[in-house]
């Protein structure tokens, strides 16, 4: 007779522990990281949002109609 919950073996209970432990390592080591990394500007980096604005644009309004 088997002992436990009847529905998965000692040995995948300890896959699924080491496999819930080794994502929330992953995880905690992105939240540490995180505020050592600068946000991605894109291809154009700081640069691009540095650029003049399109000409005859003054401001985004609704379409009446």
């Amino acid at each position: 007779m088997t002992r436990g919950n009847g529905v998965f073996s000692a040995r995948e209970r300890r896959t699924a522990l080491i496999a819930l432990l080794a994502a929330a390592a992953v995880a905690a080591g992105g939240i540490a990281l995180q505020p050592l990394m600068k946000p991605s500007l894109g291809p154009g980096g700081a640069d691009a949002y540095l650029s003049a604005p399109t000409p005859g644009v003054l401001d985004a309004t609704p379409l009446n109609g």
